[in-house]
Protein backbone atom coordinates (compact mmCIF):
# COMPACT_ATOMS: atom_id res chain seq x y z
CA UNK A 1 0.00 0.00 0.00
CA UNK A 2 1.11 3.43 -1.18
CA UNK A 3 0.90 6.59 1.04
CA UNK A 4 -1.98 7.80 -1.04
CA UNK A 5 -3.83 5.01 -1.15
CA UNK A 6 -2.99 4.78 2.54
CA UNK A 7 -4.70 8.84 3.26
CA UNK A 8 -7.66 7.26 0.86
CA UNK A 9 -8.51 4.74 3.28
CA UNK A 10 -7.50 7.04 6.79
CA UNK A 11 -10.05 9.83 5.50
CA UNK A 12 -12.94 7.63 5.07
CA UNK A 13 -12.30 6.34 8.24
CA UNK A 14 -11.87 9.88 9.83
CA UNK A 15 -15.25 11.18 7.65
CA UNK A 16 -16.77 7.54 9.79
CA UNK A 17 -15.94 9.21 12.60
CA UNK A 18 -13.22 7.08 13.87
CA UNK A 19 -9.91 8.58 15.68
CA UNK A 20 -6.71 6.96 14.10
CA UNK A 21 -2.79 7.44 14.93
CA UNK A 22 -1.07 8.34 11.86
CA UNK A 23 3.06 6.80 12.93
CA UNK A 24 5.70 7.75 10.85
CA UNK A 25 10.06 7.63 11.39
CA UNK A 26 11.43 10.75 12.10
CA UNK A 27 14.90 9.87 12.23
CA UNK A 28 16.99 6.85 11.99
CA UNK A 29 20.32 4.94 11.86
CA UNK A 30 22.58 1.94 11.71
CA UNK A 31 20.20 -1.23 10.26
CA UNK A 32 16.71 -0.04 10.51
CA UNK A 33 14.26 -1.98 8.22
CA UNK A 34 12.78 1.75 6.55
CA UNK A 35 13.49 4.98 6.24
CA UNK A 36 11.92 8.45 7.03
CA UNK A 37 9.52 7.96 4.36
CA UNK A 38 7.62 4.83 6.11
CA UNK A 39 3.98 5.87 7.61
CA UNK A 40 1.50 3.71 9.03
CA UNK A 41 -2.13 4.47 10.77
CA UNK A 42 -3.37 2.59 13.46
CA UNK A 43 -6.87 2.11 14.99
CA UNK A 44 -8.19 1.70 18.78
CA UNK A 45 -7.53 -2.44 18.17
CA UNK A 46 -4.62 -2.26 16.90
CA UNK A 47 -4.98 -2.58 13.01
CA UNK A 48 -2.87 -1.04 11.08
CA UNK A 49 -2.82 -0.22 7.52
CA UNK A 50 0.64 1.28 5.84
CA UNK A 51 4.42 0.05 7.45
CA UNK A 52 7.18 1.20 9.55
CA UNK A 53 9.38 -1.74 8.80
CA UNK A 54 7.54 -4.65 10.22
CA UNK A 55 8.61 -7.02 12.89
CA UNK A 56 9.59 -5.92 16.69
CA UNK A 57 10.01 -2.29 15.93
CA UNK A 58 6.58 -2.35 14.26
CA UNK A 59 4.99 -3.64 16.81
CA UNK A 60 6.06 -1.55 19.68
CA UNK A 61 5.07 1.01 17.48
CA UNK A 62 1.72 -0.46 16.87
CA UNK A 63 0.90 -1.20 21.06
CA UNK A 64 1.90 2.34 21.71
CA UNK A 65 -0.12 3.53 18.92
CA UNK A 66 -3.20 2.18 20.70
CA UNK A 67 -2.09 3.36 24.08
CA UNK A 68 -1.64 6.92 22.91
CA UNK A 69 -5.10 7.03 21.36
CA UNK A 70 -6.28 5.58 24.49
CA UNK A 71 -4.81 8.68 26.02
CA UNK A 72 -6.12 11.05 22.62
CA UNK A 73 -2.33 11.97 22.83
CA UNK A 74 0.19 12.61 19.84
CA UNK A 75 3.76 11.96 21.40
CA UNK A 76 6.98 10.82 19.98
CA UNK A 77 8.95 7.69 21.09
CA UNK A 78 12.52 6.10 19.92
CA UNK A 79 13.39 2.57 19.29
CA UNK A 80 16.95 0.61 19.76
CA UNK A 81 16.89 -2.60 17.55
CA UNK A 82 19.50 -4.76 19.28
CA UNK A 83 20.84 -8.09 16.90
CA UNK A 84 18.27 -10.51 18.53
CA UNK A 85 15.50 -7.97 17.02
CA UNK A 86 17.09 -7.58 13.62
CA UNK A 87 17.63 -11.10 13.16
CA UNK A 88 14.06 -11.82 12.33
CA UNK A 89 14.73 -8.86 9.32
CA UNK A 90 17.74 -11.15 7.91
CA UNK A 91 19.50 -8.52 9.13
CA UNK A 92 23.51 -8.27 10.79
CA UNK A 93 23.51 -5.09 13.02
CA UNK A 94 21.19 -2.97 15.38
CA UNK A 95 20.00 0.56 15.02
CA UNK A 96 17.82 3.12 16.48
CA UNK A 97 14.77 4.68 15.07
CA UNK A 98 12.56 7.50 16.45
CA UNK A 99 8.92 7.67 15.60
CA UNK A 100 6.43 10.38 15.93
CA UNK A 101 2.96 9.56 16.43
CA UNK A 102 -0.36 12.10 15.29
CA UNK A 103 -3.62 12.03 17.09
CA UNK A 104 -5.93 12.34 13.69
CA UNK A 105 -9.21 13.10 15.90
CA UNK A 106 -12.78 12.27 14.32
CA UNK A 107 -15.21 13.79 16.62
CA UNK A 108 -16.03 17.19 15.96
CA UNK A 109 -16.57 18.57 12.65
CA UNK A 110 -13.81 21.16 12.87
CA UNK A 111 -11.54 17.76 14.84
CA UNK A 112 -12.34 15.79 11.33
CA UNK A 113 -11.43 18.52 9.31
CA UNK A 114 -7.79 19.18 11.10
CA UNK A 115 -7.23 15.82 10.23
CA UNK A 116 -8.31 15.38 7.12
CA UNK A 117 -5.82 18.70 6.37
CA UNK A 118 -3.18 16.39 8.01
CA UNK A 119 -3.94 13.43 5.38
CA UNK A 120 -4.24 15.70 2.71
CA UNK A 121 -0.88 17.25 3.21
CA UNK A 122 0.88 14.02 3.57
CA UNK A 123 -0.39 13.15 0.25
CA UNK A 124 0.55 16.24 -1.44
CA UNK A 125 4.24 15.67 0.11
CA UNK A 126 3.96 11.88 -1.36
CA UNK A 127 2.93 13.11 -4.99
CA UNK A 128 5.66 15.36 -5.49
CA UNK A 129 8.41 13.28 -4.05
CA UNK A 130 7.45 10.86 -6.63
CA UNK A 131 9.43 10.43 -9.68
CA UNK A 132 7.53 10.86 -13.03
CA UNK A 133 8.25 8.23 -16.04
CA UNK A 134 7.15 9.33 -18.99
CA UNK A 135 6.62 6.20 -21.82
CA UNK A 136 6.51 6.46 -25.17
CA UNK A 137 4.95 3.62 -26.29
CA UNK A 138 1.91 1.43 -25.31
CA UNK A 139 3.06 -1.86 -26.63
CA UNK A 140 2.96 -4.99 -24.22
CA UNK A 141 6.40 -3.92 -22.86
CA UNK A 142 4.82 -1.28 -21.48
CA UNK A 143 1.65 -2.57 -20.05
CA UNK A 144 3.93 -5.09 -17.77
CA UNK A 145 6.65 -2.11 -16.89
CA UNK A 146 3.51 0.44 -15.56
CA UNK A 147 2.40 -1.84 -12.53
CA UNK A 148 5.63 -2.66 -11.59
CA UNK A 149 6.89 1.31 -11.38
CA UNK A 150 3.56 3.24 -10.05
CA UNK A 151 4.40 0.31 -6.95
CA UNK A 152 7.94 1.19 -6.29
CA UNK A 153 7.35 5.14 -6.39
CA UNK A 154 7.04 6.36 -9.78
CA UNK A 155 4.35 8.52 -11.41
CA UNK A 156 3.83 7.14 -14.56
CA UNK A 157 2.35 9.02 -17.71
CA UNK A 158 1.49 6.80 -20.84
CA UNK A 159 1.94 8.17 -24.28
CA UNK A 160 1.10 6.68 -27.84
CA UNK A 161 -0.49 7.65 -30.89
CA UNK A 162 -3.04 4.83 -31.17
CA UNK A 163 -6.10 4.82 -29.13
CA UNK A 164 -6.52 1.39 -29.31
CA UNK A 165 -3.59 1.00 -27.10
CA UNK A 166 -3.52 4.31 -25.38
CA UNK A 167 -6.43 3.62 -23.35
CA UNK A 168 -7.44 3.23 -19.24
CA UNK A 169 -8.08 -0.39 -19.88
CA UNK A 170 -5.04 -1.47 -20.80
CA UNK A 171 -3.12 0.94 -18.19
CA UNK A 172 -5.81 1.70 -14.83
CA UNK A 173 -2.83 2.11 -12.70
CA UNK A 174 -0.87 5.23 -15.02
CA UNK A 175 -1.45 8.68 -13.49
CA UNK A 176 -2.00 10.46 -17.02
CA UNK A 177 -2.21 8.58 -20.56
CA UNK A 178 -2.08 10.81 -23.76
CA UNK A 179 -3.05 9.47 -27.13
CA UNK A 180 -1.59 11.78 -29.70
CA UNK A 181 0.84 12.36 -32.80
CA UNK A 182 4.29 12.12 -32.28
CA UNK A 183 4.76 14.95 -33.69
CA UNK A 184 5.42 18.07 -31.36
CA UNK A 185 5.23 15.71 -28.32
CA UNK A 186 6.71 18.84 -25.80
CA UNK A 187 3.75 21.08 -26.66
CA UNK A 188 1.68 18.03 -25.25
CA UNK A 189 3.65 16.81 -21.93
CA UNK A 190 6.28 18.93 -20.75
CA UNK A 191 9.13 16.98 -19.38
CA UNK A 192 11.54 18.74 -16.75
CA UNK A 193 14.98 18.03 -15.29
CA UNK A 194 13.95 15.17 -12.92
CA UNK A 195 11.59 13.03 -15.24
CA UNK A 196 12.47 9.76 -16.28
CA UNK A 197 11.87 9.06 -20.23
CA UNK A 198 11.15 5.65 -21.26
CA UNK A 199 11.36 5.24 -25.31
CA UNK A 200 9.69 2.43 -26.74
CA UNK A 201 7.58 2.88 -29.47
CA UNK A 202 6.40 0.51 -32.20
CA UNK A 203 9.06 0.97 -34.82
CA UNK A 204 12.68 2.75 -34.65
CA UNK A 205 11.45 5.55 -36.95
CA UNK A 206 9.09 6.40 -34.14
CA UNK A 207 11.70 6.05 -31.47
CA UNK A 208 14.10 8.11 -33.89
CA UNK A 209 11.71 11.08 -33.89
CA UNK A 210 10.78 10.90 -29.94
CA UNK A 211 14.71 11.17 -29.61
CA UNK A 212 15.52 14.27 -31.34
CA UNK A 213 12.60 15.91 -29.34
CA UNK A 214 13.28 14.52 -25.72
CA UNK A 215 17.23 15.19 -26.41
CA UNK A 216 16.16 18.99 -26.53
CA UNK A 217 14.94 18.57 -22.99
CA UNK A 218 16.96 18.39 -19.54
CA UNK A 219 15.18 15.12 -18.46
CA UNK A 220 17.62 13.19 -16.25
CA UNK A 221 16.73 9.81 -17.76
CA UNK A 222 16.53 8.89 -21.38
CA UNK A 223 16.40 5.42 -21.72
CA UNK A 224 15.53 3.75 -25.07
CA UNK A 225 14.63 0.16 -25.95
CA UNK A 226 16.19 -2.50 -28.52
CA UNK A 227 19.55 -3.90 -29.20
CA UNK A 228 22.64 -2.01 -30.33
CA UNK A 229 23.04 -3.19 -33.33
CA UNK A 230 19.27 -1.93 -33.91
CA UNK A 231 19.95 0.99 -32.24
CA UNK A 232 23.02 2.01 -33.60
CA UNK A 233 21.78 3.36 -37.04
CA UNK A 234 19.80 6.09 -34.93
CA UNK A 235 22.80 7.40 -33.10
CA UNK A 236 24.05 7.98 -37.08
CA UNK A 237 20.98 9.59 -38.12
CA UNK A 238 21.16 11.88 -34.55
CA UNK A 239 24.82 12.44 -35.52
CA UNK A 240 24.03 13.85 -38.88
CA UNK A 241 21.47 15.83 -37.69
CA UNK A 242 23.80 18.00 -35.65
CA UNK A 243 23.60 16.01 -32.61
CA UNK A 244 27.03 15.49 -30.75
CA UNK A 245 28.42 12.40 -29.07
CA UNK A 246 27.37 13.81 -25.42
CA UNK A 247 24.18 14.15 -26.54
CA UNK A 248 23.71 10.52 -27.97
CA UNK A 249 25.49 9.19 -24.67
CA UNK A 250 22.51 10.57 -22.54
CA UNK A 251 20.75 7.47 -23.32
CA UNK A 252 20.53 4.59 -21.64
CA UNK A 253 20.00 1.80 -24.44
CA UNK A 254 20.04 -0.81 -24.51
CA UNK A 255 17.12 0.11 -21.77
CA UNK A 256 17.26 -2.11 -18.54
CA UNK A 257 19.90 -4.27 -16.44
CA UNK A 258 21.39 -6.85 -18.21
CA UNK A 259 19.19 -9.95 -16.82
CA UNK A 260 19.03 -12.02 -19.99
CA UNK A 261 15.25 -10.80 -20.17
CA UNK A 262 13.32 -12.25 -22.79
CA UNK A 263 9.40 -11.98 -22.10
CA UNK A 264 7.51 -8.46 -21.22
CA UNK A 265 7.40 -8.83 -18.15
CA UNK A 266 11.04 -9.93 -17.55
CA UNK A 267 11.63 -6.54 -19.35
CA UNK A 268 9.69 -4.97 -17.37
CA UNK A 269 11.49 -6.07 -14.34
CA UNK A 270 15.30 -5.42 -16.05
CA UNK A 271 13.49 -1.68 -16.86
CA UNK A 272 12.17 -1.22 -13.20
CA UNK A 273 15.40 -2.35 -11.67
CA UNK A 274 17.76 0.16 -13.72
CA UNK A 275 15.22 2.93 -12.91
CA UNK A 276 15.67 2.29 -9.06
CA UNK A 277 19.57 2.07 -9.29
CA UNK A 278 19.47 5.32 -11.13
CA UNK A 279 17.21 6.88 -8.90
CA UNK A 280 18.68 5.54 -5.55
CA UNK A 281 22.32 7.22 -7.04
CA UNK A 282 20.63 10.42 -8.13
CA UNK A 283 19.55 10.72 -4.38
CA UNK A 284 22.96 9.94 -2.38
CA UNK A 285 21.75 6.64 -1.36
CA UNK A 286 24.25 4.02 -1.01
CA UNK A 287 23.62 0.60 -2.46
CA UNK A 288 25.69 -1.74 -1.14
CA UNK A 289 26.15 -4.94 -2.08
CA UNK A 290 28.41 -7.53 -0.62
CA UNK A 291 30.38 -4.36 1.52
CA UNK A 292 30.79 -1.94 -0.93
CA UNK A 293 28.70 0.43 -3.05
CA UNK A 294 27.15 -0.66 -6.14
CA UNK A 295 27.36 1.56 -9.25
CA UNK A 296 25.55 1.57 -12.59
CA UNK A 297 28.97 0.56 -14.04
CA UNK A 298 29.25 -2.39 -11.92
CA UNK A 299 25.77 -4.14 -13.48
CA UNK A 300 25.77 -2.16 -16.90
CA UNK A 301 28.01 -3.69 -19.89
CA UNK A 302 29.51 -1.08 -22.01
CA UNK A 303 27.71 1.18 -24.63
Amino acid sequence: MDTRELTLRASERIREGQPLMLVHIISSEGSTPRGNDAYMIVDRDGISMGTVGGGKVEYRATLDAVKLLAEGASGKKSYSLSREDVADLGMICGGNVDMEFVLLKAGEASEREASLNCLSELERAYLESQNRVIIFGAGHVAMATVPLLENIGFSCTVYDDRAEFASEENFPEADRIICDSYEDVLKKVDVGERDYVIIMTRGHQYDYEIQKQILKTKAMFIGVIGSRAKLEPISEKLIKDGYSKADIDRFYAPLGLQIAAETPEEIAVSIAAELILVRANAEGRRKVRQGRTLKLSDIRSPK
